[in-house]
């Protein structure tokens, strides 16, 4: 499998230490999961992996910093001094928290613009109630005969470093244990309630060996 290697903090760190790396080495899946060739996904990011397939899909999620006042369908995504959100055009999206809802009644993106640190997405469809600090987050269908929305999945890692979208594989390597370390949690994308553990939110629901913190 190709790699990637990198520092795991980059020009800011996002551990309060070094993690453990998921040995052996993983690509993202871009058979499941849609992503532009070019694409940054930001390190922190939670992921998915497989040690059968080898491959990782990620929960993208981004802030919503913005809803065009004229144009519902309209909507500016944070960015930050160090990341971007990574979504791709034809994805399903509602806010994060969102029950099932009937697939084809959920928004897809239909354009992204990206300049001059501005994120810009227009939806198929407005977004009932969505507002400023929401979370926005990809949804897939459940494939069932009457299809609806879910998550994607439940996060048992994190991304250690930005990892760019290439033409063929992206080599992709992810920390399924932070050890006595946690995550910065405040430094990566914004982790919806989904995805902690309902009795502890400084850790993931999917994997309580990943903690996180809320210090700057």
């Amino acid at each position: 499998m190709k790699r990637k290697t990198a520092s795991f903090t980059g020009r800011r760190a996002i551990f309060t230490g070094s993690p453990a790396i998921v040995p052996g080495g993983f690509n993202l899946d871009v058979t499941n999961q849609s992503f532009a060739v070019g694409t940054v996904i930001p390190a922190g990011s939670l992921a998915i992996y497989d040690e059968q397939t080898r491959l990782v899909q990620i929960v993208r999620t981004a802030e919503v910093k913005e809803i065009d006042s004229d144009d519902s369908k309209i909507v500016y995504l944070k960015v930050d001094e160090f990341f971007e959100p990574c979504f791709a055009v034809g994805n399903y999206v509602l806010e994060a928290g969102t029950g099932a809802t009937a697939i084809g009644s959920v928004p897809t993106i239909s354009k992204i613009e990206r300049s001059n640190g501005v994120y810009k997405v227009t939806l198929s469809a407005a977004i009932t109630g969505l507002a400023a600090g929401d979370i926005l987050e990809e949804y897939v269908s459940d494939k069932q005969s009457t299809a609806n929305s879910k998550e994607i999945g439940t996060a048992n890692a994190v991304t250690i470093y930005d990892v760019e979208v290439g033409e063929d594989e992206t080599g992709i390597d992810v920390s399924a244990d932070t050890m006595q370390y946690a995550l910065l949690a405040r430094r990566v994308p914004p982790i919806p309630a989904s995805q902690k553990a309902t009795d502890n939110s400084n850790m993931l629901k999917g994997n309580i060996h990943i903690k996180l913190s809320q210090s700057y």
